[in-house]
């Protein structure tokens, strides 16, 4: 493992919910020093790679998640990446991201109006913000403060339900009866986000495609992008997962979000292997 990859156990977000965080440090060097911060959701059969050893998983440990922290710092080489690890992995494989979104037992999500997985998302960023001060103590300690952050959320795969359960709750902050003024502050930090290849269990609900929640999407300003596989679009098995991404593309763009598209290996089979691949293809879009 890289030197400037860290592991921390147990990160506190919201009150009694906790993540494994992989922390990988800016490849660039900057002045001042980078506050920008990248949160990474990923996907079914990814772990550390100390338990992807351990199961038939080991066939795929290039994708674990410290080298997928060290592949994300080669495509963003200025941001701190914190690669957040499911809280639930069941039979080594089905990533469940149950701090952020209610998941059966193969992780398929049940959005909700308000799950709290903002207010786990800022506390678990407040947290891991103490730990990269301590790994760089030379630095301004006015440094690493949360008011001071910039944020850009990655989903891939399973992990782009944490990314739909959040625009559940964006809709729902914004009514006036729910406003909070630390969440309204800290959606202002976030600054794009992206859906790589989303997909999981279900037979629905892939991709958000209600235009109210989408209209308050827009109304935060955040940069948006897709990039996606024939994986998942081209899986004529799952037609929905085509339709809704589709639609949530379309939608947007109706509604004046301009969306970044991508359809990556478009002239290839569909294979896990690509899937993975759309990990390093982004370095061109970033």
């Amino acid at each position: 493992m890289s030197s400037k990859i860290s592991i921390w156990r147990k990160v506190p977000g919201y009150v009694g919910r906790y993540n494994d965080v992989i922390y990988s440090r800016p490849l660039m060097s900057v002045t001042p020093p980078s506050q920008d911060v990248l949160l990474y959701f990923g996907g079914d059969i990814q772990d550390l790679q100390e338990n992807m050893e351990k199961t038939d998983n080991k066939v795929h440990k290039k994708w674990c998640l410290e080298n997928t922290a060290e592949i994300l710092s080669t495509n963003f080489p200025k941001k701190h990446v914190l690669v957040v690890r499911p809280s639930r992995i069941t039979v080594n494989t089905f990533s469940c991201f149950d701090n952020f979104v209610p998941s059966n037992e193969c992780g398929v999500p049940t959005f909700l109006p308000m799950h709290n997985a903002l207010k786990h998302l800022l506390e678990l960023v407040k947290s891991c913000l103490i730990h990269i001060k301590a790994c760089t103590t030379d630095q301004d300690p006015i440094c690493f403060t949360i008011e001071n952050t910039k944020l850009t959320l990655l989903g891939f795969s399973k992990g782009c339900v944490v990314l739909n359960q959040l625009l559940h709750e964006f809709h729902y902050y914004q009514s006036e009866q729910n406003l909070d003024v630390e969440i309204d502050d800290f959606l202002r930090l976030i600054e794009s986000m992206w859906w790589l290849d989303g997909g999981h269990a279900g037979s629905k609900d892939t991709w958000i495609t209600e235009p109210l929640i989408l209209e308050s999407l827009k109304k935060l300003g955040i940069d948006v992008h897709v990039h996606v596989t024939p994986y998942q679009v081209q899986d004529f098995h799952r037609q929905w997962i085509r339709e809704e991404e589709h639609h949530f593309c379309t939608i947007l763009r109706n509604i004046g979000v301009p969306v970044k598209r991508i359809l990556h290996f478009a002239d290839k089979s569909r294979s896990l292997k690509h899937h993975f691949n759309v990990l390093k293809a982004i370095r061109n879009y970033t």
